[in-house]
């Protein structure tokens, strides 16, 4: 473990130690393997397995989308990636709510779940699926017309395959701005999920809905974030992702 590496943990250990209520939390990962990985943002099934045991061990219930303050998380997945629909088993069998964020452009690509998967899974009622925009460009380095279309393209495409309406969306890599906000306000997501951590409530009132990543997560920083340790960086995280 490098040195940035082993501050940050202890950060965020130290931090969680301040939070004591069990507030409702948005989480997220990218993808899951048990032999093969589809990306290197995959994480394994066992430490998946471990992050579930101790979220319901502690008393949280996961849930499709938080409608409650305390004692709920959300569990999401960017992108699509193959590894998710091939252990379906295992969601199936623990009965674990996702919230699948899509890219349209991506779907039939290798290594990502392709149109036929992605109906199959939407009938397990297990799986929210929501917009990743409609191919994953970085929403500050395009025009505001480019932007509209992203997300328009991405709503209309999901919404005609699926059946029903589609009203979340999550920025790629977490990049946003103000203008992006109002856009995709305008084109109809009444929820946008970004990469900032925090607690559900922290978003009460807005359509910002903050998230931790936990993909990579041990036992022991995955309990420290449950608790809100990572919200201490939070400000850096805004100097990253938040782009006027």
């Amino acid at each position: 473990m490098d040195l940035a590496t082993f501050l940050r943990l202890t950060i965020i250990r130290i931090s969680a130690l301040f939070y004591s209520v069990k507030r409702s939390k948005v989480i997220f990962y990218h993808d899951l393997h048990s032999d093969f990985k589809h990306t290197d943002m995959s994480t394994s099934i066992k430490l998946f397995r471990t992050h579930i045991n101790i979220i319901k061990e502690s008393g949280y219930e996961i849930v499709s989308e938080i409608t409650h303050d305390y004692g709920q998380i959300e569990i999401c997945f960017d992108d699509a990636f193959l590894g998710l629909y091939e252990n379906m088993n295992f969601i199936k069998k623990h009965s674990i709510p996702i919230h699948l964020f899509v890219v349209p452009s991506y779907m039939n690509r290798k290594n990502y779940i392709n149109r036929e998967q992605l109906l199959e899974i939407d009938k397990s009622r297990l799986i929210k699926i929501s917009s990743h925009t409609y191919s994953h460009k970085l929403l500050d380095r395009i025009t505001g017309q480019e932007v509209y279309r992203e997300l328009e393209m991405s709503k209309e495409y999901l919404e005609n395959l699926l059946c029903r309406e589609i009203d979340s969306i999550c920025f790629p890599e977490g990049i946003f701005n103000n203008s992006t906000i109002s856009i995709a306000e305008e084109v109809g997501y009444k929820k946008q999920y970004t990469s900032l951590p925090g607690f559900f409530s922290y978003s009460s009132g807005t359509n910002i809905i903050k998230r931790s990543l936990v993909q990579f997560a041990g036992e022991k920083e995955f309990r420290s974030i449950l608790r809100g340790g990572d919200h201490i960086l939070a400000f850096w995280y805004r100097i990253k992702h938040f782009k006027r």
